[in-house]
C-alpha cells in the first residue's frame, strides 16, 4: 500500500477562495460559491494534489455531479460507508 501526503490550502487560498466559498454559502450565493469552489480545486490540483476530500456537505453539494472536477474529490461519508462494508465482507469471509 503506498503511502500519502496531506495538503492543505495555503493562507492565501485559504482567505481568497475557500473561507469567501463558506461567506457566499452563508448569503445564499450559490453561483459564486460554485466559481470559488471550483478556483480552490484547480488551486490543489496544479500544486500537484491527486485527490481532494470535501468535508463538508454544503461544498460537495455545490458542484453537479457532472463536473469533471468532481473525479478528483472524495466524500467523506461515502468512502467511510464503503470502507466500512468492504470490512464486514471480509470478517464474514474470515469466520
Amino acid at each position: 500500500m503506498g503511502g500519502f501526503e496531506v495538503v492543505v490550502p495555503n493562507r492565501p487560498t485559504m482567505e481568497h477562495t475557500v473561507i469567501p466559498v463558506i461567506e457566499s454559502l452563508n448569503r445564499k450565493d450559490m453561483e459564486g460559491a460554485r466559481n470559488l469552489l471550483r478556483i480552490a480545486l484547480q488551486v490543489l490540483l496544479v500544486r500537484a494534489v491527486n485527490t481532494v476530500i470535501l468535508a463538508s456537505d454544503d461544498m460537495r453539494d455545490l458542484l453537479p455531479r457532472e463536473d469533471p472536477l468532481l473525479k478528483n474529490c472524495i466524500d467523506p461519508t461515502d468512502a467511510l460507508a464503503r470502507s466500512t462494508i468492504n470490512w464486514t465482507r471480509s470478517v464474514e469471509k474470515g469466520s
